[in-house]
């Protein structure tokens, strides 16, 4: 070896300088050639795959009271944790649709009055205890006890839930109702941890807070202040989920007093996300290094809903060139940052799949000249300036909408003047008692839109969320059939037959979908859910969600 090593350098010496260059290049584009040949070779015979471990730290606020789906979950904190400690018989796929979750399939009757749900095999609680009918129907009988006072009640009123065998129960309704399936994305609650615990207690009871559940995490631990403040939530992926084993090893929740807490955590490194993000905040995070600005569509609109008792509003032309007067392109490209989806009626289109979008979504023209002449064919500005109150809940985004449709109003004459109370004010002393002109709000319509209780005649008063206050026999009747009928091209029909009536009619001025946003680290990968009803479904896919990779042969 030494004679060889001699014989080498001796020869090297020997060379010029350019041959010596000559061999290092010739060496340096060998060893490339190698690697580059080896993690070909690598590639195609091997492939990534998730690996377990890791932990998520999330930024929330508030504080949890009742991680119970029964009970009223009064902050998004409740809900998220909710969602990984339960299931649902079905839940969304992340696409627009329901697939089966702890059910493993259903059958429904010629009418639609009855569904049999066939639950999946060995599914067991936290506790190790077997998941079985009796925990579905004891969870529709709380909800339905008065003692309860759930907030769910109203939506499960006149359902009759019968245990036919250990995995089999069957749903029996008054009157068809074809969205029924939405309904049991409800999570289900064990029957052996709550049935001995009185309804008096049902709100203290120490489950609420340290719950057990057949979810994908189970609870690990509460920290809390020396003056009983909790801080902090940790969850443990759960080994024994009849999915598949979550990736990720644990989530904690940290608890923050209000958002900007929140974002200087973030940005201490505190936590590794949080969510909700604020539109204001886009432009900050969005290049923001190892951090991704994730988004989901829900199934909701925002709109300006005008009291068609009002004299003003019942005028065709007022409502015309109000609607006329908003550009949604400027609104949602300039004050919503691009992140919203425009819309001309309360149906976001991708909910009800690829051939329906372009007819459900027909934003309506602007123009602002038309608008004027409007307000002059009226006559009502002749008497005097046409002015009234559009009341809106506290929120930085929808002022900056609300002060948008009152410049671009201003535009065309009117005067506009900003009624901007609490929530909870405002839901007291404005929209139950529908005292209002116009009202700048949100609703909820759900993935597999039933708008019955929105735009129907019998829902003008409170509970019933028809906030125009608009009767129109004709509309009842589509809204009527869309509920009942199963024939999914009449019921898009009877959709596309609402959508149309309501723009004519304009009984609100339908603006946009924001998108829901939310902060996560760059480094999780394996989310794919990008439709929701609610933001708590973001983590309806955590079970795929993984911090680390591995190469393993294909």
């Amino acid at each position: 070896m030494k004679n060889l090593l001699k014989s080498f350098f001796k020869k090297w010496f020997l060379l010029t300088l350019k041959e010596r260059l000559f061999c290092f290049l010739f060496l340096i584009i060998l060893l490339i050639g190698i690697v580059v040949f080896f993690s070909n070779l690598l590639t195609q015979i091997t492939v990534l795959e998730p690996k377990e471990g890791g932990k998520l730290l999330f930024g929330a606020i508030g504080i949890p009271s009742y991680i119970n789906p029964v009970l009223s979950q009064s902050n998004d904190c409740e809900r998220d944790i909710s969602e990984l400690i339960y299931s649902s018989l079905f839940s969304i796929d992340g696409q627009g649709s329901l697939e089966p979750a702890l059910a493993e399939k259903v059958e429904i009757n010629e009418d639609g009055t009855s569904y049999t749900i066939f639950l999946k095999d060995n599914i067991l609680w936290h506790d190790g205890v077997e998941f079985t009918a009796d925990d579905v129907v004891f969870t529709i009988e709380t909800i339905q006890n008065p003692k309860i006072k759930s907030p769910l009640r109203l939506s499960w009123e006149g359902v009759v839930v019968e245990k036919l065998g250990d995995n089999i129960i069957r749903f029996n309704l008054k009157n068809t109702y074809q969205p029924f399936l939405q309904n049991l994305t409800l999570k289900i609650i064990p029957k052996h941890v709550w049935e001995d615990i009185e309804p008096s207690f049902f709100n203290t009871a120490k489950y609420n807070l340290t719950p057990i559940g057949t979810g994908p995490y189970l609870f690990d631990n509460i920290e809390k202040t020396e003056k009983g403040k909790i801080v902090n939530y940790s969850l443990v992926a759960n080994d024994k989920y009849f999915k598949n084993k979550p990736y990720i090893s644990k989530i904690v929740f940290k608890f923050y007093d209000n958002y900007d807490s929140m974002k200087n955590g973030l940005l201490k490194k505190e936590i590794d996300g949080f969510f909700p993000l604020l539109i204001e905040d886009f432009d900050f995070f969005v290049n923001k290094k190892n951090i991704k600005i994730n988004s989901l569509i829900l199934a909701r609109y925002y709109a300006v809903f005008l009291d068609f008792n009002n004299p003003l509003f019942k005028n065709e032309d007022i409502r015309q060139a109000l609607d006329l007067a908003i550009s949604r392109e400027e609104l949602t490209k300039e004050i919503l940052q691009e992140q919203a989806i425009a819309l001309g009626g309360p149906i976001t289109p991708g909910f009800l799949g690829p051939e329906a979008e372009q007819e459900f979504n027909k934003i309506p023209e602007h123009s602002l000249e038309t608008a004027k002449k409007l307000i002059n064919s009226s006559g009502l500005a002749k008497e005097e300036p046409i002015s009234f109150t559009l009341s809106l809940p506290h929120n930085t985004e929808l002022i900056k909408v609300a002060n948008y449709l009152v410049n671009s109003w201003e535009k065309i004459g009117l005067s506009v003047e900003l009624q901007i109370l609490p929530l909870a004010t405002l839901e007291k002393e404005v929209i139950q008692p529908r005292s209002y002109e116009a009202f700048l709000f949100g609703e909820i319509v759900g993935q597999n839109p039933d708008l019955y209780s929105f735009w129907h005649s019998s829902q003008i008063t409170d509970p019933g969320l028809n906030l125009s206050m608009f009767q129109n026999k004709e509309l009842d009747k589509f809204l009527e059939i869309a509920r009942q009928t199963f024939n999914e091209k009449k019921r898009l029909e009877n959709l596309n037959n609402i959508q149309t009536l309501l723009a004519e009619e304009k009984p609100a001025i339908f603006l946009y979908n924001p998108f829901y946003l939310y902060l996560l680290p760059q480094s999780v990968k394996g989310n794919h859910i990008e439709y929701a009803n609610l933001p708590s479904e973001k983590f309806t896919d955590i079970e795929n969600w993984y911090l680390y990779s591995k190469r393993v042969l294909k």
